[in-house]
């Protein structure tokens, strides 16, 4: 598998804004695959740690930002990745590896960049090593 990362972004503010948006180009890469999800808050921890057992180098949530959310999902996503970031400690894989950003409708160039600064992020940190359990 060559995707570095799995980006799961809001159905509500992220996708459509991007779509909506006059720069569009946030196009296919083999280095990270984007899943529309219905809410961040509605994203269940096992789907995060399924890809990164799944050979990704790591994980984006993109929610909407503070007090944009209809749903609240933002501060549950918040909380459950805050969470999960002591699990990943307690297995040896370094907590960057799962990150959360603030997305707004219309901000395709701020979501590229969190996407590339976070592919270059998981570069520098390269494959979750495999653990020995014995």
């Amino acid at each position: 598998m060559n995707t570095k990362a799995i980006i799961f972004c809001c159905n509500w503010s992220v996708y459509p804004g991007l779509l909506l948006s006059e720069d569009t180009t946030v196009e296919p890469d083999p280095e990270y695959k984007i899943i529309v999800n219905m809410c961040s808050g509605r994203l269940q921890p096992d789907l995060i740690l399924e890809a990164l057992k799944d050979s990704a180098w790591g994980v984006m949530i993109a929610a909407c930002p503070p007090e944009e959310c209809e749903h609240d999902g933002n501060y549950k996503a918040k909380r459950r990745v805050l969470l999960l970031k002591r699990v990943l400690e307690q297995f040896g894989i370094e907590p960057q590896r799962l990150k959360l950003e603030w997305i707004d409708k219309g901000e395709s160039v701020k979501f590229k960049k969190a996407i590339s600064d976070f592919i270059d992020e998981l570069k520098e940190l390269g494959p979750i090593k495999k653990l020995e359990i014995n």
